[in-house]
């Protein structure tokens, strides 16, 4: 049951947010290997900062879209 509604949604999410999410993940964890947020839950305070790296991940996801676009367009060169 888990694994098939895990299939269902995997096969549901676009390359964007798949991308997208992982950037977020990717800078989150930066600044944990950095020390900077080590053993700490993100307060309201810090949802500005926690926005922007939303957005910096999410435009990032955007230029990592255009790029494979790009790729594909060249042949997919290796």
């Amino acid at each position: 049951m888990k694994n098939s509604l895990i299939s269902k949604l995997l096969k549901e999410t676009s390359l964007q947010i798949r991308l997208e999410v992982d950037n977020e993940f990717a800078f989150i964890n930066l600044i944990t290997e950095l020390g900077f947020r080590e053993d700490k839950m993100w307060e309201e305070c810090e949802d500005p900062m926690l926005c922007k790296l939303m957005n910096l991940a999410h435009e990032l996801a955007k230029r990592q879209i255009k790029t494979i676009k790009r790729w594909e367009k060249d042949g997919k060169p290796i």
